[in-house]
């Protein structure tokens, strides 16, 4: 077979802006502008009155609104050729059977070329960032083939041996080259009771986004990024964790310090710094399919590694994962903003795409289906249940930590499904479990000091029980209504100390990640027709 596609995106956006030349020009001046033209348009100069109520209270004159008040637009191209052609067949038979193969070739080349507005070209946007073209293209050439081997077949305690084997090689003009393989093997013990394991790796380099970002400026606050403000005060309140004030003092950082100047935040492409993200995946299971019932019961142990993996973290997680990290001092996100001499505020925060180290996933997969007749009707239950028994995520090779069992992080999920099928009806249960979790032994205990006295902070989470139930019907081929109400129960997300200890995010006194429903109790209906 021989396919080629070819695509292309072009997109654009639109944006109101102030116009920074006619603030900043005549911020402090003391008489009229009028015959003076602005710094960076050159637009005839209007007087702004900044103080009068009027003015203030949203009543802008057309001469004043045009002088201050612009749109621009932006355009982003995306286009996309790929060329594949490969062959597939048996080779020759085994005793066990058929050598199957697949070989191909691919070929892809992308472009993307973004173009913001000439306010944002021209850096004259007033308390926005500033953002260069974006532009470049990158062409992929890669080679691949797989082969299947029936081994055994028909012998006792080896129904049939499989192996199973693929391999890539992959050159990318952007970056270089890299290869990935599979290796998988299927044994069928009887008729009942199989096992199988596999082994493979993954290979992705950087999109083009992700290379050829133009530096961009941003600004913001320092409250909404230095965790160092009034850190002493903070620290009373319990709005700060020790660490973080710990770590504060440790910088040099005054307890009463503020500043109200604004951080740069500086962000753009990796082009010649980013690596390709890779990975191994490993996992071994068994399954149990048995002839008296129809039933199918699987249990695999996976083992992923992911190997920088391309990320963004943000200016303000770059910042506060710092202050807080457990490795200050050798941590490398210190590295990535500095602090002014002037006032100490924080400057200069680099966010640009870089490398996480490493990313590490251990556990168990549960799955079981069976289906059954009654006199209701056909009855299915199925259930799915991953146990994970390590989670480790460091963003360095040196501040690796194991995240397993903390909230967001729940060493247990799972989902039971109850599906009743009577004629045109079918009716269903569903409920989603997550584990609990606890960030207490990290915290070192449920307890904390807030404005000199001890309290009791909350730091786990129970486990949260969804229910969902739908009833559909049939009512000519191809048409079926379904109605239904999710978070049956109304189940709010878990509750959590809302004080700022370092350890858990919140919104109110809600745990703040996204396995938990924030919509609650909703119903729905939905019609499908198929022609």
């Amino acid at each position: 077979e021989l396919n080629g596609q070819y695509s292309k995106s072009d997109g654009d956006y639109t944006s109101d802006q102030i116009f920074n030349d006619s603030v900043e020009d005549n911020w402090f001046s003391f008489g009229s502008c009028v015959g003076s033209v602005s710094s960076v348009r050159g637009a005839p100069c209007v007087d702004v009155p900044w103080l009068d109520p009027q003015f203030l209270a949203g009543e802008v004159s057309p001469e004043v609104r045009e002088f201050l008040f612009g749109r621009e637009k932006g355009n982003t191209e995306y286009t996309q050729w790929t060329t594949e052609a490969f062959v597939t067949g048996a080779l020759f038979d085994l005793p066990a059977g058929p050598l199957s193969i697949a070989a191909g070739l691919f070929y892809q080349n992308d472009e993307i070329r973004d173009v913001p507005g000439e306010i944002t070209l021209a850096g004259n946007g007033w308390g926005v960032s500033s953002a260069g073209i974006t532009a470049g293209d990158d062409n992929t050439q890669a080679v691949f083939a797989e082969i299947e081997v029936p081994l055994v077949r028909g012998k006792p305690f080896m129904e049939s041996l499989t192996l199973t084997a693929s391999g890539r090689y992959t050159d990318v003009d952007s970056y270089g080259s890299g290869d990935t393989y599979k290796v998988g093997l299927n044994w069928a013990i009887t008729d009942s009771w199989r096992i199988r394991a596999s082994q493979g790796t993954s290979f992705r380099t950087p999109a083009l986004f992700e290379l050829y970002l133009a530096d961009q400026t941003s600004f913001l606050a320092q409250r909404s990024i230095d965790p160092c403000i009034n850190w002493g005060a903070a620290l009373a309140n319990n709005q700060i964790s020790q660490r973080v004030a710990d770590n504060c003092a440790a910088d040099g950082v005054a307890a009463d310090h503020n500043t109200s100047i604004s951080a740069t935040v500086i962000t753009g492409g990796g082009l010649g710094v980013l690596e390709a993200e890779t990975s191994t995946s490993r996992t071994v299971g068994i399954v149990w399919r048995p002839q008296f019932a129809e039933l199918s019961v699987s249990v695999d142990y996976f083992d992923i590694e992911v190997r920088d993996e391309v990320d963004q973290l943000g200016a303000r997680q770059v910042v506060s994962g710092c202050y807080n990290s457990l490795f200050f001092g050798t941590d490398p996100l210190c590295d990535l903003f500095e602090r002014r001499q002037l006032d100490n505020g924080i400057d200069n925060v680099r966010d640009s795409f870089i490398n996480i180290a490493t990313q590490t996933s251990k556990g168990f997969d549960l799955s079981v289906l069976y289906r059954t007749g009654s006199p209701l009707g056909t009855l299915t239950f199925e259930t799915q249940h991953t146990y994970q028994t390590e989670d480790e995520r460091g963003l360095f090779a040196d501040t690796i930590e194991d995240s397993n069992g903390l909230v967001g992080e729940p060493e247990w999920v799972g989902r039971f499904n109850t599906t009743l099928e009577r004629g045109p009806w079918s009716f269903f249960w569903g409920m989603n479990f997550i584990g609990s979790t606890s960030n207490e032994k990290r915290f070192g205990g449920n307890t904390s000091t807030y404005r000199g006295e001890e309290v009791r902070v909350v730091l786990k989470t129970d486990t949260v029980v969804y229910h969902s139930l739908s009833a559909a019907r049939e009512f000519e081929k191809g048409l079926t209504a379904r109605f239904g109400v999710a978070n049956a129960a109304n189940q709010p997300p878990p509750r959590l100390t809302t004080l700022n200890l370092g350890e858990v995010e919140t919104i109110g006194n809600s745990a703040f990640y996204s396995q938990y429903d924030w919509l609650g109790r909703r119903f729905f209906l939905n019609v499908t027709k198929t022609f």
